[in-house]
């Protein structure tokens, strides 16, 4: 018997499978993960990404956008986190989680206005 996989291990194997082509199974296992945990902003990414290798030039700029929208709350709720702790503005964190957020939107609309052409 196999042991289950936790979901950070799920992702890499998903994106495993999508670097090597295999976008078939990329897109069930991201899939999985997100009806165990919609708000996986990294599981939606690789979906879009695997969407659109696969051609699903549709459910490619569904899971963008969905993704978007996620970095963006996340975002905000790093950036309420810092205004609690006293900070004052973006980027302005001992940690990475905004600029991850706002490097993450920045690439996700990068892939809807490719998508849009």
């Amino acid at each position: 018997m196999s042991t289950p996989m936790h979901s950070e291990e799920k992702i890499g194997e998903a994106w495993r499978l999508h670097r090597n082509g295999d976008n078939k199974n990329a897109i069930a296992i991201f899939s999985e993960i997100l009806e165990k945990t919609p708000n996986n902003v990294d599981a939606c990414y690789g979906l879009g990404l695997a969407r659109r290798a696969s051609g699903d030039k549709a459910g490619a700029t569904e899971a963008f956008q969905t993704a978007l929208k996620l970095a963006g709350k996340a975002l905000d709720a790093v950036n309420t986190e810092a205004s609690v702790a006293g900070h004052h503005g973006n980027n302005d964190l001992a940690t990475y989680d905004d600029d991850r957020y706002m490097m993450l939107s920045r690439m996700l609309r990068q892939r809807l206005a490719e998508l849009d052409k």
